[in-house]
């Protein structure tokens, strides 16, 4: 766990959902300047601020505590279900393909 990079996390979500520092102080119950602090990677935060960030935030613990391993996860989530619609696409194709070539047999030869 880099604080830094923890920090970051928090900063960048942070904006993302429009909250001032002073005002996500607030609900986390800290100052202003340990917030600061915390998003610059010069302390780390308890625990239980960051289960409060999680729920503020809408995002798993994993998503704030360690986010290159979480990128990493969603980004192999994405391939294998990338992979799983391109075969279902492929199936189908190959679906509408057979299906026409039947067509095509039974009216050439008139047999099924």
């Amino acid at each position: 766990m880099d604080p830094l990079r923890i920090g970051e996390t928090i900063k960048i979500k942070r904006i993302q959902k429009r909250i001032t520092q002073t005002n996500l102080a607030k609900k986390l119950k800290i100052s202003q300047t340990h917030l600061s602090n915390a998003e610059n990677g010069r302390v780390m935060l308890s625990l239980k601020a960051l289960l409060k960030l999680r729920d503020i935030f809408e995002c798993t613990l994993d998503e704030l505590v360690d986010p290159d391993r979480f990128e990493k996860k969603k980004e192999r989530v994405i391939k294998i279900q990338t992979r799983t619609l391109q075969r279902v696409a492929l199936g189908r194709c190959l679906r509408c393909i057979s299906k026409a070539g039947r067509k095509r047999y039974t009216k050439i030869t008139g047999q099924d």
